[in-house]
């Protein structure tokens, strides 16, 4: 059984460290914590699912954005500060923006 094994929790330990000392998850780590908390700050949200589903988003937002950092060559420690405003900011802020951005491009082509 796996869960038997001791070297599993050692490597899974390991694994989440080293994964957690990159910029990169560190700043999906920082938008899903700053985008959970602010949901159940503001309290609007009643369902959970939601909740969860808004803090795993950011953090996708996030590692996103860390590639357009990468692409950029700008430092990868910005990576953080991304998922921290992605996070604050929030999915439908995000989306809003894009679509508004998008359709002036559209309208001037």
């Amino acid at each position: 059984m796996l869960d038997k094994d001791p070297d599993l929790w050692a490597q899974a330990w390991e694994w989440l460290r080293l994964k957690l000392s990159d910029p990169l998850w560190q700043g999906a780590v920082m938008a899903a914590t700053i985008s959970l908390l602010r949901v159940l700050y503001e309290g609007k949200e009643a369902n959970k699912w939601r909740v969860v589903l808004e803090a795993l988003i950011c953090g996708a937002l996030s590692l996103s954005a860390s590639s357009v950092i990468e692409w950029m060559a700008w430092p990868s420690s910005l990576s953080v500060a991304a998922g921290g405003a992605i996070g604050f900011i929030g999915v439908t802020a995000i989306r809003e923006l894009i679509i508004r951005f998008l359709g002036r491009k559209a309208d001037s082509a």
